[in-house]
């Protein structure tokens, strides 16, 4: 009987490890990330670009500052708690185009100092699958990155000075004041699904090479969803 025995236990130590193998690798070529968002453009509340071509001649300057809820990971690199802060403009050609490769004018992404060199890869991956646009230019820098988030006000800001952004969430007309303003079901980006567009009045301001500043525009709180399969987070992809 021993025998029998012994090829059961060896049987059952195989089917383990090739499970826990296969998990690691699923694992592995996987990314599943849950974000808020502190949000802030330059069109008119409410951005009119998410409901077809807006003007012959558009820009869009924003601001999108993501904090990443804990369990988020892109492979086997854990973005718990990790901010990432876009300054972009879309520029005027993006929404003759849109879908996948669709023209951007310029993203510089700042990652976060406390962040370490595979998690600023895994968030540039992030970036990438949730905005796949070809940017006509495309830069990355560091930063410390401030958050706060209440029922009221939103405000992130970088230490340097290079960017702030401050949502008021009470300067929409609301008939009940107990509820903020809330659009449902509509797409944000490639996402693969969000708890609606929380809106806001946005004053932000960018100090890059391109400096820009926008007080009462369009803004936003939003907390979306994206996963799929990892794929390298290569410059070539965002340019």
């Amino acid at each position: 009987m021993r025998k029998p025995f012994a090829l059961l236990v060896v049987v059952i130590a195989a089917t383990a490890a090739a499970f826990i193998a296969t998990g690691q690798t699923s694992s592995a070529k996987t990314f599943n990330v849950t974000a808020d968002t502190i949000e802030g453009c330059s069109c008119p509340l409410f951005c009119t670009c998410y409901f077809g071509k807006s003007t012959p001649s558009h820009m869009c300057q924003a601001n999108n500052v993501y904090k990443f809820r804990k369990g988020s990971h892109w492979g086997d690199v854990d973005l718990s708690d990790q901010k990432l802060w876009m300054a972009l403009d879309l520029g005027g050609e993006w929404h003759e185009k849109p879908g996948p490769g669709m023209p951007g004018g310029w993203l510089v992404l700042t990652f976060d100092k406390s962040s370490t060199p595979a998690q600023r890869k895994a968030l540039e991956g992030v970036a990438n699958a949730v905005f796949p646009v070809k940017w006509g230019k495309y830069s990355t820098r560091e930063d410390s990155i401030s958050w706060h988030d209440e029922a009221s006000m939103s405000h992130a800001k970088l230490a340097s000075g290079m960017g702030e952004i401050k949502l008021d969430k009470t300067a929409t007309l609301r008939p009940d004041k107990s509820k903020p303003v809330v659009i449902e079901n509509l797409q944000y980006w490639f996402s693969a699904g969000n708890e609606g567009f929380v809106l806001a009045h946005s004053t932000h301001n960018w100090n890059g090479d391109t400096k820009f500043s926008h007080e009462k525009r369009n803004g936003f709180n939003i907390t979306w969803t994206a996963k799929g399969d990892t794929a390298p987070a290569t410059k070539a992809a965002m340019h």
